[in-house]
């Protein structure tokens, strides 16, 4: 699974964990990437720098066949909750355009 250093794991593992999670109940594609959604303006970007994870309101999953869905960042802090799809996956999956 994901690549631990102390208790830290990062949030594309993170992310790869979700979508794996979400794919158990909802019709995904394949994971490509994700790109940073703006807290402000909810705009997705990928290479602008982050001054401070405030400025993050979630992040834009992308598949491989250019399909997106948003997973909100209040929607992290459970991402290793076992009832991590009741809890957000419609309200995830919602968003999927």
């Amino acid at each position: 699974m994901a690549e631990q250093s102390g208790n830290h794991i990062g949030i594309e593992d993170k992310i790869v964990h979700i979508v794996k999670q979400m794919r158990n109940k909802y019709p995904l594609g394949k994971y490509e990437m994700a790109f940073h959604l703006d807290n402000y303006k909810g705009e997705a970007f990928y290479d602008r720098v982050i001054e401070s994870i405030e400025d993050v309101g979630g992040f834009r999953i992308r598949f491989t066949d250019k399909s997106t869905m948003d997973v909100p960042i209040s929607a992290m802090k459970d991402w290793d909750k076992p009832n991590f799809v009741d809890k957000w996956g419609e309200i995830i999956y919602k968003t999927k355009r």
